[in-house]
């Protein structure tokens, strides 16, 4: 494996070689983000469990809760509709959880940002700068804040809405990802071209 990696070096020089060691970090991280929303969703379409919480417990760390049914039926019924706040999780079980790699960050999602999934999108919720965070237009056509952007975190200004990412290194613009989730947990993943100063479905 060193040798391969050593080889590839060679082969590519040491600028060529470190970009496309972090675009393979940005895009794997993006993958994971996609992943475990995936992961969310699915919980709740299989009915294991009828409303998951995904939290961003820090700007690194993002766990992903659920409530069974009996539970969320209790709240029902004492007149306690979710709303994707941090107590619509008592009794909660933690699913899964991801913790990115150090060297990325996501774009205005920070401690205590959430997205709530349930059956057929029924109390479907952001919460925090989830909810708060701007509109960005996908596809030409789709204005959203269902999103989460993955900057390598020498991009210090990160702005998916303006397509402002600075500064550029000397190895080139540096990779940025866009995952787009939807009520119902559809997930599509973009990269940004700097060429045509657009977002390219992935």
């Amino acid at each position: 494996m060193i040798i391969a990696i050593i080889g590839v070096v060679a082969g590519m020089g040491l600028p060529q070689f470190e970009k496309w060691s972090i675009e393979r970090l940005v895009r794997t991280q993006a993958e994971k983000v996609a992943s475990i929303l995936s992961v969310a969703s699915t919980q709740v379409e299989r009915g294991s469990y009828p409303y998951v919480r995904v939290e961003f417990e820090t700007d690194k760390l993002i766990t992903v809760k659920g409530i069974d049914a009996t539970t969320l039926s209790n709240k029902l019924n004492a007149n306690k509709k979710p709303t994707c706040v941090s107590t619509d999780m008592d009794g909660s079980d933690t699913i899964t959880s991801l913790s990115l790699d150090e060297d990325v960050y996501v774009y205005h999602l920070v401690k205590n940002a959430a997205i709530c999934f349930s059956k057929g999108g029924k109390y479907f919720k952001q919460f925090g700068s989830a909810e708060s965070q701007y509109n960005s237009t996908l596809d030409k056509v789709s204005l959203t804040n269902n999103l989460i952007v993955i900057c390598y975190k020498r991009v210090t200004t990160c702005n998916p809405v303006s397509k402002k990412f600075e500064p550029k290194g000397k190895e080139g613009d540096y990779p940025v990802y866009l995952v787009k989730y939807s009520r119902f947990g559809i997930i599509n993943k973009y990269k940004y071209s700097y060429e045509k100063n657009d977002y390219i479905n992935q």
